[in-house]
């Protein structure tokens, strides 16, 4: 950001007290924007000013100081809402810089053209991956493109087990993190990322190379017959038994019923075996009685129990016809309406539970990994329900609290629930009935949670060991995006910390211009990977150590917020113009 000019950021919610956060970490002048005075006493207490109001009114712009601010951070949650905030911006201030909450991509990729200085950043794609890496390689697997390389975070005992491979973090006793340590051979605990050629035949769009899909290691690829008992018994008792099967005994029981009459009709009424069969129908049906048979003749257990039955077998019969029925119109229902059931032989699956804006993207993401997904949605109007089901993707609608709902969605043969809805409550709660219901211990439950702080009490208190905030991992690509900073991606690593990955340029006359690139790193917070030339896509990754940052080049880097915040610093400003200070070596 600019050396004058404050930053305002407009939407308190989760996201935006985050962003708020990140800007304040780096010393920048902030003033959020809300509806109400609830988040006045942590803006104050982090030194940021308060505005109440809406963004898309004159006044309420103007008395944040729109006409002198360097940059305007959009998060709320309405496309176009933000939208209409950002033209009310533009109208104040022509020149100032604009980052666009956006979930629409494809609207979020004409913002550059509609202002002269703005970027659109969607929360959800930017944290989508984050959730299916966990959800599908645990603990790490993270992939994304940088700077012409595939990065891919796993966990290694060994940090020379390649050449390109990079530290980023080591997980302490108690899932404490010590992000981009001074690792050595043999350390236990580290989490590295490789870095690595684009695969052959990857599109040009840069998409990332997916492998085919494979069972993890305590599933075959055709589960075991017994493989539901690991799931709660007693389920899929009667009360909660699926249409199909509530057809299927009351056809049992009529058949039986039919059987057992026949029988007893032999037995009593002296009947042949054909007629006996012809007598238990007619019962039945309420057809005409057989020529054979008069009722008037018969005694008195036969007539009773040829009424009873009568009326017994009309019930039964009903009930038949009554399931027949609405198996069909919900079948022609299901078919109209473009929905797909759950297929009854799926195994090996991820559970996406709440088709929002990040559980749809994080159902996408998973369907791109080659893993089979089925989503779950509280309401059929859902925004993306439809698209899902365009897309391939099975979705149930029901509350994903209830076991009889996660019974239908086959929990017993998954691999992971990811809870994603917008409600932490429903969350925690479908987590916790999904643990109970499958015994399983290599079975991953991905909560999102809005709240860092909760998550981190949520995983030691409910041993609940993946938990996700939107807000933590896309944050930071926010505040790096308000400074003229570009986060690439986010990798998740403990509880609660991040490293970003992250391009930046080098400013003409900055305190960076000049520097060894070598010199830069600082163990715990900054780690320089790459070096591109200005205008190339491609970069440098094994730089020589006298490599020299010369004006408009690029350099990548991986950093926690701290690391990553010196570095903006030192692009934002100027060189000392002092004999041999371009050359010093700052270790602040």
């Amino acid at each position: 950001m600019p050396a004058i000019g404050h930053a305002v950021v407009c939407g308190l919610d989760h996201l935006g007290l985050r962003t708020i956060d990140e800007l304040r970490a780096r010393d920048e002048v902030v003033v959020g924007i809300g509806p109400t005075a609830d988040a006045e006493e942590h803006l104050t207490e982090i030194g940021a000013r308060l505005v109440i109001g809406d963004p898309r009114l004159t006044r309420v712009l103007r008395e944040a100081e729109v006409e002198s601010a360097a940059v305007i951070v959009l998060t709320g949650e309405d496309d176009l809402a933000n939208l209409n905030a950002a033209l009310a911006a533009f109208e104040l201030n022509p020149t100032i810089r604009m980052v666009i909450r956006m979930f629409d991509q494809e609207l979020g990729a004409h913002i550059p053209t509609l202002f002269p200085d703005a970027v659109a950043l969607s929360s959800s794609a930017l944290a989508a991956p984050g959730f299916v890496s966990a959800a599908i390689d645990g603990e790490t697997g993270t992939r994304f493109e940088l700077a012409g390389r595939v990065i891919t975070s796993r966990e290694s005992a060994d940090a020379a087990l390649s050449p390109h491979s990079v530290v980023i973090a080591r997980l302490k006793e108690g899932r404490a993190v010590d992000p981009l340590p001074d690792a050595a051979v043999g350390d236990p605990d580290l989490i590295l990322v490789d870095v690595s050629e684009p695969h052959e035949g990857d599109s040009s769009r840069g998409a990332m190379p997916v492998p085919p899909p494979r069972p993890p290691a305590h599933r075959s690829a055709h589960p075991p017959a017994n493989r539901r008992q690991k799931v709660v018994p007693g389920v899929l008792g009667s009360r909660f038994a699926s249409p199909e099967e509530r057809l299927m005994r009351f056809a049992i029981a009529l058949v039986v019923l039919a059987i057992v009459s026949a029988l007893f009709f032999e037995v009593v009424a002296s009947l042949s075996p054909l007629d006996a069969i012809s007598y238990v129908i007619t019962l039945l049906t309420g057809a005409a009685l057989p020529a054979n048979t008069d009722p008037v003749a018969a005694n008195t257990a036969l007539r009773v129990y040829a009424i009873l039955l009568s009326l017994v077998g009309a019930a039964i019969v009903a009930v038949v016809y009554a399931f027949i029925t609405d198996a069909l119109i919900r079948s022609r229902l299901l078919q109209t309406l473009g929905r797909r059931t759950v297929p009854g032989g799926i195994h090996d699956h991820v559970i996406v539970a709440g088709l929002g804006s990040i559980g749809y993207r994080v159902a996408l993401g998973i369907a791109a990994r080659g893993v089979p997904v089925v989503a779950i949605e509280v309401s059929d109007d859902g925004r993306f329900v439809s698209p899902a089901r365009a897309a391939g993707i099975p979705v149930l609608i029901g509350d994903a609290r209830h076991p009889e709902v996660l019974q239908q969605l086959h929990i017993g043969t998954a691999r992971a629930l990811v809870a994603a809805t917008s409600d932490d409550l429903v969350n925690l709660s479908a987590a916790l009935n999904a643990r109970a219901l499958v015994r399983d211990d290599q079975f991953r439950v991905v909560v999102r949670l809005y709240d860092p702080a909760f998550a981190v009490r949520v995983q030691q208190g409910f041993k609940i060991r993946f938990t996700r905030s939107v807000s933590q991992l896309a944050a930071p690509a926010f505040a790096a995006a308000a400074i003229r900073s570009e986060v690439v991606a986010t990798v998740p690593v403990g509880d609660k910390r991040v490293i970003l990955f992250a391009r930046l340029r080098v400013p003409a006359g900055s305190k960076l211009e000049g520097r060894l690139a070598s010199s830069l790193g600082r163990v715990g917070a900054l780690r320089i990977l790459a070096v591109a030339d200005p205008g190339s896509n491609e970069a440098r990754w094994d730089f020589p150590a006298d490599e020299v940052m010369d004006a408009d080049e690029e350099v990548v880097v991986a950093a926690t917020r701290a690391g990553l915040g010196e570095l903006l610093h030192l692009a934002a400003n100027r060189a000392d113009p002092s004999p041999g200070s371009a050359d010093a070596v700052s270790r602040a």
